[in-house]
């Protein structure tokens, strides 16, 4: 009798445990949970090989991406840090210059930045030697080394170039990135996400940490202005679209990415390298289709927006855009909420140099709300830039309080692309 009995309980045990074994999902079968809303539309962001490195170029380390954490600096550690820069030292963050050379600096440039401290870069295409063996990678990646190893600070640079894809490439590609035009034909997120985020990846690797992409123009008839297939669409949305799928890709491999020609070129067939041009639409109209594209990248978070040498006579009728405080803190930062840099286009520019001399306008562009100053190979711009800044900071036309807010603005971008974070000062 006891025998049974203890058979029935065994028994009975038993076919609990199993029961409440079958009412806990196991972790293969339990309910997945959906995943959260985010910037890609229709599918998640697509998972691609490291990028690919033309015949000849080495092997090289992964470069760090998207699941590696950027460094954070400490609560008010960037504002203690820059409270405690020379003048110098801010104001030479305010700029980023170009050079001659392909492998070396020519004196001029590496003269300036000894004198002034300059504390950003610019690569154009007549800095990269695309006929070396791994398309122009393995030289870049030595003057980017050059570049660096002449900083006078502690700071590391921002280096910048254009890579558009098309004909604005500047390196020896394989595969070549597609036209902006071809992306917007296409219309496929996933393919400009994919295509940037191995542009991005192979700049970070020779050194490169800023490019200049997306242009957010629009018009329509793209081909009648001078942008002609660097125009993603004629149509804002797609242009929307893929332009933030441009800045995601660079986003995920670690490289700023920049919105230009605020608030856009398409409106005109002049080029604002030879001219100043005039784009005479109302503010609505602006909004209704040229701002389209660039109010998305404000809200999927570009790292900086390129201001262009452009006149806009109904939104201000007195300044170009580059000039101008109504558009660049009015418009660009009170009205559509970027909180990143703002960049001039090229000092260089007719668009700029007909209508102001170049020392007066980096002040302009500082006090409009700008924040890095964009001036390619010609040292004798670059140094009445720097010395009519140091003259405006030594006689309170440019306040401490201004030049900081600028330069922690940019620090933050080197922390986030670098690897730098600012040390606490000595007590």
């Amino acid at each position: 009798m006891i025998g049974t009995l203890i058979v029935i309980a065994v028994t009975v045990l038993v076919v609990c445990l199993l029961t409440r074994s079958c009412r806990t999902p196991s972790a293969s079968t339990a309910p997945v949970p959906e995943a959260a809303n985010t910037s890609v539309p229709e599918q998640a962001k697509p998972e691609i090989p490291p990028a690919d490195v033309p015949s000849g170029d080495p092997e090289t380390e992964p470069v760090p991406v998207a699941d590696t954490p950027a460094p954070v600096a400490k609560e008010g550690q960037l504002e203690r840090y820059v409270e405690n820069m020379s003048v110098r030292d801010k104001l030479g963050q305010l700029v980023m210059f170009g050079f001659s050379g392909t492998s070396t600096l020519d004196k001029e440039f590496k003269a300036i930045v000894e004198q002034y401290h300059v504390g950003n870069a610019v690569l154009y295409g007549s800095n990269i030697h695309r006929s070396d063996d791994s398309g122009g990678f393995n030289t870049a990646r030595k003057l980017t080394n050059r570049v660096e190893s002449n900083n006078p600070t502690g700071i590391p640079y921002l280096v910048s170039i254009d890579i558009e894809g098309g004909v604005v490439q500047r390196f020896k590609w394989s595969p070549a990135p597609s036209s902006a035009r071809t992306l917007g034909r296409k219309n496929d997120y996933d393919l400009a996400y994919s295509q940037f985020l191995r542009v991005g990846k192979k700049l970070k690797d020779v050194g490169i940490n800023m490019n200049l992409a997306p242009v957010l123009d629009v018009s329509e008839e793209a081909m009648k202005t001078v942008l002609r297939t660097r125009i993603i669409s004629s149509n804002a949305e797609t242009t929307a679209k893929i332009g933030c799928a441009i800045i995601d890709g660079l986003r995920d491999a670690s490289c700023l990415s920049v919105a230009k020609h605020f608030p856009g070129h398409g409106g005109t067939t002049s080029d604002s390298h030879s001219t100043t041009p005039v784009i005479r639409k109302t503010a609505e109209q602006m909004n209704g289709y040229d701002l389209i594209p660039f109010r998305a990248a404000v809200e999927d978070g570009v790292d900086t927006v390129l201001v262009a040498h452009i006149s806009y006579p109904e939104l201000d009728n007195e300044d170009i855009a580059s000039m101008s405080s109504k558009i660049i803190t009015g418009l660009l930062r009170e009205e559509m909420g970027h909180d990143g840099l703002v960049m001039s286009d090229d000092f260089r520019m007719s668009g700029l140099l007909s209508k102001y001399n170049v020392g007066d306008a980096a002040v302009r562009f500082i006090l409009a709300g700008g924040d890095l100053i964009l001036c390619g190979p010609r040292h004798d711009l670059q140094t009445k830039i720097m010395e009519t800044l140091t003259n405006a900071a030594e006689n309170g036309t440019l306040t401490e309080e201004r030049i900081n807010e600028s330069v922690v603005r940019i620090l933050k971008k080197k922390v986030k692309v670098t690897g730098w974070t600012p040390a606490d000062p000595v007590s």
